[in-house]
């Protein structure tokens, strides 16, 4: 069987992965990414602490170390720009002219940067002006990194979603005066109610990232930044982070149902059973994720069904958990708030430390938890995050869980965290396999690392993860 997998992102790659782990035979089924960058794949969500300085190249973040596509049999081209798909003749049809057989064909296509409508940010050709760059890929980060060299001044972002934080964080902690420009009354406002947005503001304020909210960029004329209040931001740098949409036309050409995505069920197919969609570009039961963890669930259900080891197996939706941990700054989210916190339907609870830049608020319905934002508030992050995703009775003092004094919060100690506790929720990695992996003879970060993927995604769990191998270490 010979699969084609259009995308060399990160769903695109796990997707081969999880296809030759399920298959190891080349002979039995063949395995070909299709990647438009010149890149082998790598992590994207790394491309942040790049260009803060912090990691060199971008291929520092690559997904697998040299030789490892080949060694596996997994047929990784790159700079391989897809134009066409013919499904009559079951075929992909590159720029060059090659067309590529498939017998199914993957859909991993990603999602690009949304282009805000501010008056000159684009030159006369279309394409962006000088000093603006969105940060989706390898080559925006080069050319962002070769700017800011040059241009070592104030930077404005466009946008103070997860991504725009992260990179002001990111620019903030390298030195760079940095200020968001967002234009709802608080950042993350997709995520966080307003006592929590409020706290947020000020905590970003104290890591040297100035937050203007109500307020749209307008112009852009290279040296400011004019926003349609009148105010002028003086900076050589503008990096746009008002968010993505899903790269659909390639499927729209070839005669797929396209909504906000591409329209898939729960096997992921789409109106052509030969035909998958997983990742940023692929919109199930009206949602489109834009996140790894869903994406890399969704790599699994298709693998499990080609491969025929779980010919049965279905994606019904990831669980709603979000995570910012940038430098200085940890926010969580988790389900859906209530609009109105006197609902009598709702309990809410909310603990507010403005001065020390913490915020929680944990809604229970039903005796579960509903939904939850924690800003600066790590302590019941993982015990919360348990309760909600495995929908469990919360405790009666639900104060002493958010305070992270409830028994059940030790779970966040290693010894005494449970086997099933999941420590990297990108991999759905537990602490259970990491002992097993340990117990095998993988030793340190790394080799756990590699072994269970624990910590590959966004990175926010590196900590855990050691301090289990720490843990680890110390029984031996």
């Amino acid at each position: 069987m010979r699969v084609v997998v259009v995308g060399a992102g990160m769903s695109g790659a796990r997707l081969a992965e999880e296809l030759r782990r399920a298959e190891p035979d080349p002979e039995t089924l063949s395995v070909t990414v299709l990647g438009d960058e010149p890149e082998a794949p790598y992590n994207r969500i790394m491309l942040s602490h790049v260009v803060a300085g912090g990691m060199g190249d971008p291929g520092a973040t690559r997904l697998k170390p040299s030789g490892w596509w080949e060694r596996n049999h997994i047929g990784v081209r790159t700079a391989a720009s897809v134009q066409g798909v013919d499904r009559a003749a079951r075929e992909v049809e590159l720029a060059d002219g090659e067309r590529v057989p498939y017998d199914h064909l993957v859909l991993a296509t990603g999602s690009e940067p949304t282009i805000p409508p501010i008056e000159g940010v684009r030159g006369p050709d279309g394409s962006l002006a000088p000093g603006v760059f969105p940060l989706r890929d390898a080559s925006d980060c080069r050319g962002l990194t070769a700017h800011l060299e040059e241009h070592p001044g104030r930077v404005a972002l466009v946008g103070g979603g997860f991504i725009g934080l992260e990179v002001a964080c990111a620019l903030a902690r390298s030195g760079r005066d940095v200020v968001v420009v967002h234009p709802r009354a608080w950042p993350m406002d997709s995520h966080l109610d307003s006592g929590g947005g409020r706290v947020l503001i000020r905590a970003l304020d104290e890591l040297g990232v100035r937050v203007v909210t109500g307020a749209r960029a307008a112009r852009w004329d290279g040296s400011a930044l004019g926003l349609d209040d009148g105010t002028e931001i003086d900076c050589r740098t503008v990096v746009l982070s008002a968010g993505t949409r899903p790269r659909t036309r390639l499927a729209a050409a070839a005669g797929l149902e396209v909504g906000r995505g591409i329209v898939v069920d729960d096997t992921m197919r789409t109106g052509d059973p030969d035909i998958t969609a997983i990742g940023d570009c692929a919109e199930h039961r009206g949602c489109v994720t834009g996140l790894v963890g869903p994406a890399w669930d969704q790599a699994g259900v298709v693998a499990a069904r080609i491969t025929g080891a779980t010919p049965a197996a279905l994606y019904t939706g990831g669980v709603a958990v979000t995570r910012l941990k940038a430098f200085g700054v940890d926010v969580v989210s988790l389900g859906d708030l209530a609009e109105d916190i006197h609902d009598t339907a709702v309990e809410v609870t909310v603990v507010c430390e403005p001065s020390r830049g913490r915020y929680a608020r944990v809604d229970v319905v039903d005796g579960r938890v509903a939904g939850a934002v924690l800003v600066g508030h790590p302590e019941p992050v993982g015990f919360l995050t348990q309760l909600y995703e495995h929908a469990l009775p919360v405790p009666d003092d639900v104060l002493s869980v958010v305070l992270g004094r409830a028994d059940a919060s030790t779970t966040d100690t290693p010894s005494t965290m449970p086997a099933a506790a999941v420590v990297c929720r990108c991999n759905g990695v537990s602490k259970a396999d990491l002992v097993h992996a340990w117990s095998e003879g993988h030793r340190d970060v790394a080799a756990i690392a590699s072994h269970t993927r624990a910590g590959t995604g966004c990175g926010g769990c590196s900590a855990a993860v050691d301090g289990i191998c720490g843990w680890l270490r110390d029984c031996a």
